[in-house]
């Protein structure tokens, strides 16, 4: 069996088009099952465009596998939304995997290149708002639980988030 090295790359404004159409597809059916239907038809597309801020903030990476866009992903400073940064702080924002491209690490050399990254900034803690099926994940990189929360978006609609830390100490 051949191993594919995993390639990761800052992204940047030109990447908006194909990230926002991977997002797409990871969300669309990897939140099937977790979330209802009519939900899912409103915020999938919501919650999929590709962030502007992200991807000219230095801190959002593009994975690739033989040349294929399977992943993205990033931290900031400035929680999700706005709000008080605090010092030592850092916050995980919009990863998706292609699901065509799952179980394969795509995530997580996204997250341990924010790891390496962040720590080199001095930031000694990481908060993520997890989507529902995106929990486990998180939990095996070795983020805890720390509240039930919900993602607001647009038009009323609100899906249950998780929130999570991991001390990067």
């Amino acid at each position: 069996m051949t191993t594919v090295a995993l390639s990761i790359r800052q992204a940047t404004p030109a990447d908006a088009e194909v990230l926002s159409a991977l997002i797409f597809a990871s969300y669309s059916r990897l939140f099937r099952g977790w979330y209802a239907d009519d939900e899912l038809a409103v915020a999938v597309p919501l919650m999929s465009k590709a962030n502007p801020h992200l991807l000219s903030s230095g801190t959002y990476y593009v994975a690739e596998l033989a040349g294929d866009i399977a992943g993205c992903g990033g931290w900031t400073e400035t929680p999700p939304g706005g709000g008080e940064i605090m010092e030592g702080t850092a916050h995980i924002r919009h990863f998706a995997t292609h699901p065509d491209h799952l179980r394969q690490g795509v995530a997580r050399g996204l997250i341990e290149r924010c790891f390496a990254d962040a720590r080199q900034r001095g930031v000694t803690l990481f908060r993520c708002m997890s989507s529902l099926p995106a929990e486990s994940f998180y939990a095996r990189l070795g983020f805890r639980r720390v509240e039930p929360s919900e993602f607001a978006l647009p038009g009323g609609v609100r899906l249950a988030a998780v929130v999570m830390e991991r001390d990067l100490g």
